[in-house]
């Protein structure tokens, strides 16, 4: 009975062993299966990535072509893109455009100050006097307030008492007041020099600080567009950066510029100025001088000097001798003007910055004082933010804002 019991523990303990090796041997046999097989490595993050690109783009493709997707909506498939740069189709030619050039500033725009606090007084006299002589005080304290000036004033006013009587209508009023504004403005009408063949010389004056050097650039500027070749004498030899502040501004106009060194004699850059256009056939001069005080005599009388020389190299020059003045300064221009004008023959004033001032009435008082013809108005910052001064556009703009479209053609110096 023990001899039977160890034979069959000794055969269960084979039949153990044989198990455990057949199953050690199927775990081989498997393991080297799947080791014989090529591994399929998991895609990265990019490859996955492209390939739904590819997806997403065949699927679009396919709609396209179905109907359901507008084609220019669809990119074709990757496998049916240009290959090579001699497949890819030349992009469509873009046409370039040029920036639109930059309006001009309407006198009606310039005007705004001005015009804001001229009316306001204006309608307050004509709409709040219950008796005619109220009606005409009111409109002699509107009219000096607005820097037209006492005497101008006091002129406009009883032309208007004279013309009116005792009617004293609001609207007829204005109609009044607007035709004696334009009457004075008109009376001090002068048509400009004609130069002939010659160049046309315009010597430019005034104090410091009043916006010469950038008026005469921009009227180098019109008159280049208007007449041809503009020649600048840079005759202000005294004022630290002069020359090189108006070499900029001629620069920016494309214009040329006749100058010396700071400290030079300024007759002499006048005439080497009108010697060269002369030589050039050119058909402007425009002559910077320094800015100086109207009560220093011994730079006053410089300008007569200037004129003296640019008249010896060509006979009626200067043919225009310009004051500029700043608007800003209301009536203290017409003093600036007075001591000018009897130093050298005034034939026109340039006011400038009259856009930034509520002090435009002085243009009237200019004309009915001096009775010299404003010739342009400065109304911007910009090249051609100079316009020519037209008195019933001016008066139009005073009263109603007027459009200022285009400048008026009489008095053109296109000749």
């Amino acid at each position: 009975m023990l001899s039977l019991d160890l034979n069959t523990v000794a055969i269960l303990v084979i039949a153990l062993v044989l198990g455990s090796a057949l199953a050690f041997i199927g775990v081989l046999i498997q393991w080297s299966l799947r080791k014989a097989r090529p591994s399929q490595a998991e895609p990265s993050l990019p490859e996955a990535r492209a390939a739904l690109v590819q997806r997403s783009e065949e699927a679009l493709y396919q709609e396209a072509l179905e109907g359901t997707l507008a084609p220019e909506q669809a990119a074709p498939p990757i496998s049916e893109r240009p290959t090579s740069l001699d497949e890819v189709p030349a992009p469509a030619e873009v046409e370039e455009r040029e920036p639109a050039p930059k309006a001009p500033v309407r006198i009606g725009i310039g005007l705004r100050k001005t015009r804001e606090n001229f009316l306001a007084r204006i309608r307050a006299a004509i709409t709040g006097s219950k008796k005619t002589e109220e009606l005409y005080e009111g409109l002699e304290e509107a009219l000096i307030a607005a820097d037209v000036g006492v005497e101008a004033s006091l002129k406009i006013v009883e032309a208007v008492r004279i013309r009116l009587g005792n009617d004293s209508r609001p609207e007829v009023v204005r109609d009044a007041l607007k035709a004696e504004i334009a009457r004075i403005l008109e009376a001090a009408t002068r048509a400009p020099a004609d130069s002939g063949d010659a160049p046309l010389v315009i010597m430019m004056v005034g104090v410091n600080g009043v916006g010469k050097t950038t008026t005469v650039a921009k009227l180098a500027a019109r008159l280049k567009a208007e007449r041809g070749g503009v020649i600048v004498a840079a005759a202000d030899t005294f004022r630290a950066a002069a020359i090189e502040q108006l070499q900029v501004w001629c620069d920016r106009a494309g214009v040329d510029m006749v100058k010396q060194s700071q400290g030079s004699d300024p007759a002499a850059v006048a005439f080497d100025a009108v010697k060269a256009a002369v030589a050039r056939n050119a058909r402007s001069v425009v002559i910077d001088t320094a800015g100086r005080l109207q009560t220093k005599v011994n730079l006053m009388e410089e300008l007569k000097k200037i004129a003296r020389v640019a008249g010896r190299e060509l006979p009626g020059a200067p043919h225009e001798t310009w004051l500029v003045l700043d608007a800003n300064t209301g009536q203290n221009a017409l003093s600036q003007a007075k001591i000018f004008g009897d130093t050298v023959p005034l034939t026109g004033v340039v006011l400038a910055k009259l856009d930034s001032t509520a002090k435009g009435g002085v243009v009237i008082a200019i004309a009915d004082r001096l009775k010299v013809p404003v010739r342009f108005v400065g109304l911007g910052e910009e090249i051609d933010d100079l316009r020519e001064f037209d008195a019933r556009e001016f008066v139009d703009a005073l009263f109603e804002g007027g459009q200022g479209e285009g400048d008026n053609a009489s008095g053109s110096y296109a000749a």
